[in-house]
């Protein structure tokens, strides 16, 4: 039981980096390294690395037992719901998945994160634009070079309703898949 926690362990440390030192090399429990790798997600070439890292030891890996594990690994991986929850959170996606459905889910789950980031990129820029129309406001009325200053207000003020015209058709757009307390 000991053992199976800490091939366990050390599978999952080896897939924090992807180079073998000699001791992961000649004990390591390939397939269970291999599951980690296709539970991540990580690209098929991640055994290229670990070929080329045992090899400097004059070691081999056994392939066919990480293929077994990986292929275990990623039919856990391609279900369709992670991969929305994995374009949700914006993870990045190596195409190591042949499920059509997988990859539709993560391109809906992506798409909600983009237009997440988006409205808050578009919100935290019209907080900006209400501060610095409060400042030139405060210039104008100090009567500090006013034909300047108006001329910033104008240009804030049409940047800020050209974000609030794109913000509002991102929630419009975005409403079939956005929560509802995120459009208001």
């Amino acid at each position: 039981m000991k053992f199976k926690i800490f091939a366990a362990i050390a599978a999952l440390s080896l897939t924090q980096c992807t180079s073998l030192n000699l001791e992961q090399c000649k004990h390591s429990d390939w397939y269970s390294l291999g599951m980690t790798d296709g539970n991540s997600g990580s690209a098929s070439s991640t055994l290229n690395g670990y070929i080329e890292d045992c090899r400097e030891f004059g070691l081999g890996v056994n392939t066919e037992q990480w293929t077994a594990g990986y292929r275990a690994g990623l039919e856990n991986y391609c279900q369709p719901e992670n991969g929305y929850k994995l374009g949700l959170q914006g993870s990045y996606y190596n195409g190591v998945c042949a499920n059509n459905e997988f990859v539709k889910r993560y391109n809906e789950g992506h798409r909600q994160f983009e237009i997440k980031n988006k409205i808050a990129r578009i919100q935290s820029r019209l907080k900006d634009i209400e501060r610095e129309l409060t400042q030139v406001n405060k210039k104008i009325h100090a009567k500090q070079d006013v034909a300047s200053n108006k001329e910033d207000k104008k240009s804030l003020k049409n940047e800020r309703h050209d974000l609030e015209k794109e913000l509002m058709l991102l929630r419009i757009g975005a409403a079939d898949i956005l929560p509802i307390q995120l459009l208001f």
